[in-house]
């Protein structure tokens, strides 16, 4: 039960720019007036989980985000939803790194008994520049407080990922976070921009270090960027 509802914690929280196939948040909001709408699918040997996560900046340095997940196999079928808040104290520049905060309230439920759980996310979070904007490096540190009607639990969520751009439209990702029961996992990434600000099309693939053919897992969405 807590697996399964910690992995929706990990996925459906993240509020990184449209089309980036990581895990690791990045220090950044979209821009003012400007909404960033994520779908993707998720597939593991035992798993398939759909994900949606919506973000709107309505006041310039803050985004606002609503996310939901519906996972299928394993002997589960399991609805999520989530609520978050991401806050940037200092944008990034070419020369200087760029902080911020997120929180996050995820509620799960099981649809075949009805067991529902929480989860609360609270996550520190940095991206560096490493050559400019073209290689950055984005560390997340976060505390994970679980809750359900038998069990209380809490953990540390660690993350850090090198996004790389090759060009205006080609970008490429590779990470390594802490998953399912403090598990370390890594995951490594592809994205291309479609239609430059609007929308973007990823992919990605990585397992939990060790466990290669138990647990590997691919990704594959789109991104769009509306502005209002």
């Amino acid at each position: 039960m807590k697996q399964t509802t910690a992995l929706f914690a990990l996925l459906v929280i993240g509020t990184a720019h449209a089309g980036r196939p990581l895990e690791t948040d990045d220090a950044s909001v979209t821009a003012h007036r400007t909404c960033q709408l994520d779908f993707w699918t998720e597939s593991s040997i035992e798993v398939r989980q759909d994900n949606f996560n919506g973000g709107c900046n309505i006041l310039g340095n803050g985004e606002f985000s609503l996310a939901g997940a519906r996972a299928r196999g394993d002997q589960a079928d399991q609805m999520s939803q989530a609520f978050g808040y991401k806050h940037i104290f200092q944008p990034l520049t070419d020369h200087s790194a760029a902080y911020g905060v997120a929180g996050s309230r995820e509620f799960g439920r099981l649809r075949r008994t009805g067991e529902s759980s929480q989860e609360t996310l609270v996550t520190a979070i940095a991206s560096l520049p490493l050559k400019g904007e073209d290689l950055l490096l984005h560390l997340n540190l976060g505390y994970l407080q679980y809750r359900d009607q038998t069990l209380r639990d809490s953990s540390v969520f660690k993350a850090a990922a090198l996004d790389y751009s090759l060009n205006e439209r080609f970008g490429l990702s590779v990470e390594t976070f802490s998953g399912v029961a403090d598990s370390l996992s890594w995951r490594v990434g592809a994205r291309y921009t479609l239609i430059p600000d609007f929308l973007q099309l990823d992919a990605s693939y990585g397992s939990d270090y060790g466990t290669f053919q138990a647990s590997r897992v691919f990704t594959l969405g789109f991104g769009i960027t509306p502005g209002f």
